[in-house]
């Protein structure tokens, strides 16, 4: 069953600009409302497809915020757009790295890198971010 659900999430993330903030998360978190406007910028160039601009703004943006996970999630969801998997894995990883009291945004991130395996045919590298998302899912 829990391989059933992993695989509905890993088909609905796929296909999606995978994480952004609400104006009162922003506020909450001290986002900069440059890093929110960048970030809004890089959705719209994703939902064309325009995957270079979407991975520009987004890295510009983190010049600004460079300890932002979001953003390093967001640019791993581009890079796996792109079938850049080694890059994708690494990023959502470092992302992983700053979202240390956001399971949501870890879960999120193993599924990408879970993905990113996947496309590496990496098959004990996809078990083992299956595994850990299957961790977040039942805490």
């Amino acid at each position: 069953m829990r391989h059933r659900i992993f695989s509905f999430i890993l088909f609905c993330l796929s296909a999606l600009f995978l994480s952004s903030y609400t104006s009162a998360q922003a506020e909450e978190t001290n986002v900069p409302t440059a890093v929110i406007a960048l970030l809004e910028q890089s959705k719209t160039h994703f939902e064309k497809n325009e995957y270079e601009q979407a991975a520009a703004l987004l890295e510009r943006a983190l010049r600004i915020a460079p300890s932002n996970a979001v953003l390093w999630h967001n640019l791993a969801g581009v890079r796996l757009r792109q079938k850049d998997w080694d890059k994708a894995a690494s990023l959502a990883a470092k992302s992983n790295t700053f979202a240390v009291s956001n399971q949501k945004l870890q879960l999120r991130n193993f599924i990408v890198i879970g993905l990113a395996c996947k496309g590496m045919q990496d098959k004990s590298c996809t078990q083992e971010a299956h595994n850990r998302a299957s961790k977040l899912v039942e805490q």
